[in-house]
């Protein structure tokens, strides 16, 4: 049922990027060529492809201590899965109420010492996922550091290896698995996600879904054709990495 909904959507996706000929009717990819050679398009493949990677990657620095902080507490691992049943906007939400020109913090310190809403860094948008993603990779993570992971652990101990070397030498290599998973699933989603980045991005640069809402807004027809091009782009890059996360799980379990 998934594979037929999806695809339903994919196809009508391909079938309105690809733009009818007023004249002879026959579709064209006009809306392609529109597309690939808009500057401003280009711009949003980049922005999107920094706040991707810098809020993939922060998160998974810092899931990495919070798991090991969490080990063993039930009560800790109950607040830590809080964040992650709250969604996205409204996260986003509260980013904008909090942190925002005007907002509680920033009436709180009587200016805020960096732009964090609107910033054409994308800083708002990082720290709204990694706010999100977080919590989910430290859970993902404590679900796999079982009790062989522990044995070697003091095995290791035992030898002499500290916690700093304990912790590089058989935690992360043991975690590997679980964790290149939730890397690809974090960066899939972040690619394609829109409403983070219509709430908290900036006005320009635009990322790949906020480009494809701006030039529906065109007065032309051609605006549709050109939106559903975009969003195209966004699917296939998270869509891959959907493919590298169902394989690395496999390759996990062989």
């Amino acid at each position: 049922m998934t594979i037929v909904l999806f695809g339903g959507a994919l196809a009508g996706a391909v079938r309105a990027s690809l733009q009818p000929d007023p004249f002879s009717g026959a579709y064209t990819l006009s809306a392609w060529r529109s597309v690939v050679t808009d500057a401003a398009f280009r711009d949003a493949v980049a922005f999107t492809l920094v706040t991707t990677v810098a809020a993939t990657v922060l998160s998974v620095v810092l899931a990495l201590p919070v798991a090991a902080a969490l080990r063993g507490r039930a009560w800790a691992r109950t607040v830590a899965a809080l964040p992650v049943l709250v969604p996205h906007l409204l996260v986003a939400i509260l980013a904008v109420l909090w942190l925002g020109p005007g907002g509680l913090a920033d009436r709180l310190l009587g200016g805020m010492p960096l732009d964090v809403v609107r910033s054409r860094s994308g800083v708002g948008i990082v720290l709204v996922y990694v706010a999100k993603e977080v919590p989910f990779l430290a859970l993902l993570l404590l679900a796999a550091w079982d009790d062989d992971i522990a044995a070697r652990e003091e095995a290791a101990a035992v030898h002499g290896a500290g916690p700093v070397a304990r912790f590089r030498h058989v935690v992360v290599p043991g975690l590997r698995g679980p964790l290149t998973l939730g890397t690809l699933v974090v960066a899939a989603f972040v690619f394609g996600s829109f409403e983070v980045p219509l709430l908290v991005g900036p006005t320009q640069p635009d990322t790949i879904a906020t480009y494809a809402l701006r030039v529906t807004r065109i007065a032309d027809l051609s605006g549709r054709a050109d939106a559903a091009a975009a969003l195209l782009v966004a699917t296939a890059g998270s869509v891959l990495l959907a493919v590298v996360a169902g394989a690395t799980v496999r390759r996990h379990r062989a």
